[in-house]
């Protein structure tokens, strides 16, 4: 944000990128919160299969918990997956930008300024940064101010280092989701075969005779 203040320039709905963000991370603090009362449920409903040898009732109330749940955390992880890819092309986009400032700083110092403004009508010259080909800033679309772009650059810069972090947390979340789904699942799958069995048993009692 502040390297489009910095640019004097209007971006369409970027200020809804942090508050995304915000509300991802606290969208998968709150499921992987709920995994692991659910985990801690799945632990009492084994300790009452092998006290009693017979089906829990809680089984079932834990399978359709855990459908509802593994529902929304597939959810959770399509949306992971887009916040992943959508922060890799933004990383992708201040980077080009970053350089291309770079480029227009060496312009100037190489040509100095350019002879004509630029217009709708005339090309942007080297010496300029040219925004054009990016639809979502609405106004200023071409910038040669030589303090702009030395304030700018310094703020994309520091822009792409935070991108960094920010893909190697997606990429963490991502992992650590895709863990915690597969030990629920398996908790899942374990419970439902478990009540099977100690069904089968209490329907057939000469079996443990």
């Amino acid at each position: 944000m502040n390297a489009i203040d910095d640019l004097s320039i209007n971006a369409k709905n970027l200020d809804r990128i942090n508050p995304a963000l915000v509300a991802t991370a606290i969208a998968y603090l709150v499921v992987a919160l709920v995994i692991y009362v659910m985990s801690l449920w799945r632990s009492f409903i084994e300790a009452a299969h092998d006290a009693t040898g017979t089906p829990s009732r809680g089984a079932v109330a834990f399978m359709v918990f855990g459908v509802i749940l593994t529902s929304g955390w597939w959810l959770v992880l399509m949306w992971l997956m887009l916040l992943l890819m959508g922060n890799t092309v933004w990383a992708a986009v201040i980077y080009v930008t970053e350089q291309a400032i770079d480029q227009a700083r060496q312009d100037l110092v190489t040509f100095g300024s350019p002879t004509w403004l630029p217009s709708s009508k005339l090309p942007c010259p080297g010496q300029c940064l040219d925004l054009t080909t990016f639809a979502f800033i609405s106004s200023e679309l071409k910038v040669r101010m030589r303090e702009k772009l030395s304030k700018s650059q310094s703020a994309f810069q520091g822009a792409y280092d935070y991108s960094i972090a920010v893909l190697a947390g997606n990429w963490g979340m991502l992992v650590a989701a895709s863990l915690l789904i597969m030990n629920y699942v398996c908790q899942f799958a374990h419970t439902k075969r478990e009540r099977e069995l100690l069904m089968r048993v209490s329907s057939r009692p000469y079996l443990t005779a």
